[in-house]
């Protein structure tokens, strides 16, 4: 069920600068500011889903299940963030979460004992692996649905939320040729260090 709001003009155009074009809503907007402030309070609406569920979702994403989304094979990222960094690509999100993790970690030897992916200290270019210098380890390149699986386990063992948007490409293989998702988690609350 919707409700109808009357939004004054001086606060409308504060929440159009915070808008992302041709992805939010009015709604959208007030989700993710309703999010910012229950996550800087410690409060929480009592309707509220947000540990797990998008707020304020454009109606032309399919918001999937971040535990059990559908194939996501074909698919290409439109926006991403981990915590509050954006990137361009799902390789990109997992090299992200792991520069994250090994700041909190602080060594390669407990981030390889965090990560689920198949990293390997030091610089290493075959088998499709990329070489990060800034945290010394290299990473071996995964399709999508692993690129998810393997930064939301990060997210959570460091309870930073992530979220992607992204679209299916126009092939016959891909689960929903042309269309749109979400996939996003949120930590019920901050807590200081790993979830492990």
């Amino acid at each position: 069920m919707s409700t109808v709001i009357r939004i004054p003009e001086p606060i409308f155009i504060r929440l159009q600068a915070l808008a992302k074009p041709f992805v939010d809503t009015p709604a959208s907007v007030i989700g993710r500011l309703l999010d910012f402030y229950e996550a800087h309070t410690g409060t929480q609406a009592s309707s509220s889903t947000h540990a797990h569920t998008p707020t304020g979702v454009p109606n032309n994403l399919l918001q999937l299940d971040p535990d059990n989304p559908i194939d996501l094979h074909h698919t290409r990222v439109i926006e991403a963030r981990f915590g509050d960094t954006a990137v361009s690509n799902w390789n990109k999100l997992v090299y992200v979460a792991h520069r994250f993790a090994g700041a909190k970690t602080g060594s390669v030897e407990e981030l390889c004992g965090v990560s689920i992916s198949n990293i390997a200290r030091g610089r290493r270019t075959d088998s499709g692996f990329h070489y990060f210098p800034d945290i010394d380890i290299s990473i071996q390149n995964v399709d999508a649905n692993a690129a998810w699986r393997n930064t939301l386990h990060l997210a959570r063992k460091l309870d930073i939320p992530v979220r992607v948007v992204f679209e299916w490409r126009n092939k016959d293989r891909a689960a929903n040729p042309g269309k749109k998702g979400v996939l996003e988690w949120k930590p019920k609350q901050k807590r200081a260090g790993l979830n492990i």
